[in-house]
C-alpha cells in the first residue's frame, strides 16, 4: 500500500478513536471491505457518516474547514505532512449501522454495504464516471480503460 493511503487509514483510525460512531462509506470504506475497484485510490477522500459532529472540536492547527462540502456537512481538510492532506467529507446524520472490519490488523467502522452502494448508484445517476466505472467493477469485475486524452500532435497522420 502507498504511502498516502497509508496515511489515509491512520487519519480514519485516529478520527474514528476521537469520534467512536463514526463510519466510512465510499471507496476506502469498499476497501475496508475488501472490494478492489481496480483504480488509485490515494485521492480518494474519506467519506464519514456520524451522529453528530461540531466542527469546533476539531484541532484548528491539524484540520481546516472547506467550503465545497456538496451532499455532506462539512468538509474539511487534515494536514499530515507538509504538502500532503487528507480530504475529510462528514456526513451528520442518526444511521448507527455500521460493521467493524479488521483491515491489515486494525479495527475500523464501515458504513453497511447496501449504503455504500446506495451513495455510488445515486452519484452514478448523476452520471459521474468515476461512480458509473466503479459500479461496473464491483458488477463484472472489471474495469473499462481510460479513454486516452490525445490533442492534433498525437495523432499518426
Amino acid at each position: 500500500m502507498n504511502k498516502l493511503l497509508t496515511l489515509k487509514l491512520e487519519t480514519l483510525k485516529e478520527f474514528q478513536d476521537k469520534y467512536p460512531t463514526s463510519h466510512v462509506g465510499g471507496s476506502i470504506g469498499l476497501l475496508l471491505r475488501g472490494v478492489n475497484l481496480l483504480r488509485d485510490l490515494t485521492k480518494s477522500d474519506l467519506d464519514i457518516t456520524i451522529d453528530e459532529f461540531d466542527f469546533d472540536q476539531i484541532d484548528l492547527l491539524d484540520y481546516e474547514q472547506r467550503s465545497d462540502a456538496s451532499d455532506f456537512d462539512y468538509a474539511i481538510k487534515k494536514i499530515v505532512e507538509v504538502n500532503w492532506y487528507v480530504k475529510i467529507d462528514i456526513r451528520i446524520s442518526p444511521e448507527p449501522s455500521f460493521d467493524i472490519i479488521t483491515f491489515e490488523g486494525v479495527n475500523y467502522n464501515v458504513s453497511k454495504y447496501i449504503d455504500i452502494i446506495y451513495w455510488k448508484t445515486k452519484y452514478a445517476n448523476k452520471g459521474i464516471a468515476k461512480h458509473l466505472n466503479d459500479l461496473e467493477v464491483i458488477r463484472t469485475g472489471t474495469r473499462t480503460p481510460e479513454p486516452i486524452e490525445t490533442n492534433d500532435y498525437d495523432l499518426p497522420f
